[in-house]
């Protein structure tokens, strides 16, 4: 079990640990299929499978939505982070008790998300009450995964890095593959976008239901 006592340092990912986003995820999948004239799946069917990491295309395809991939792509990737479905993330449960905890003991804490659109991303903490606990809010490219979420980091601290005394928290293998490209220590929340049963596969990981859970077990 780890030990808080040495931890200086915790990089965070947003879309998981600290924010629930399956009504924006089911908002935007519902209202561009229904927009082409497609029927969704119910938003229990559509975040089992998106936990399940069913690929976008075989999700659409349960619908009869295949052909408009493409369609579907662009309209999701302009719709995604918009100010109006951005205000459909909640909160997680005990996050901000979490966040207030750390930062009284003083650990510096970093955001560490693939989100795009970084303006949207700081009026959203800001709307959420999430800014104040960050010391630095860090983003990187989707398509460069764990690896780019690492790099991210080295850019920012480059000498300043000390992962002896840091710890990743976050909800997908891309945050085990930068906890493992950095060398530091992982913890896996299974209430995000990834099953416990797929979270206890990655090596190394230690996987809590939640960062409530987390961080009452270290308390």
């Amino acid at each position: 079990m780890y030990r808080m006592i040495r931890i200086k340092k915790i990089f965070l990912d947003l879309d998981g640990p600290l924010l629930d986003g399956k009504e924006r995820h089911y908002n935007c999948y519902r209202n561009i299929l229904e927009r082409f004239g497609f029927k969704p799946i119910d938003i229990c069917e559509y975040w089992e499978k998106k936990r399940g990491m069913l690929n976008r295309k075989d999700l659409l395809d349960m619908s009869g939505a295949g052909i408009i991939y493409n369609d579907f792509l662009i309209a999701w990737l302009s719709m995604i982070e918009s100010p109006g479905v951005l205000s459909l993330d909640k909160v997680q449960d005990g996050a901000v008790d979490c966040l207030r905890r750390w930062k009284k003991q003083g650990i510096e804490l970093t955001l560490v998300t693939m989100r795009k659109n970084k303006q949207a991303l700081e009026e959203q903490l800001e709307l959420k009450g999430l800014r104040h606990f960050l010391d630095t809010v860090l983003v990187s490219d989707h398509a460069n995964g764990g690896v780019g979420k690492a790099n991210a980091v080295r850019n920012y601290f480059q000498e300043r890095l000390n992962t002896d005394s840091a710890l990743w928290i976050g909800d997908t293998e891309a945050d085990w593959e930068a906890a493992k490209s950095l060398g530091c220590e992982v913890v896996l929340l299974s209430n995000g976008l990834r099953s416990e049963q797929f979270l206890k596969t990655l090596e190394g990981a230690l996987v809590m239901p939640s960062i409530k859970s987390f961080c009452a077990e270290m308390s």
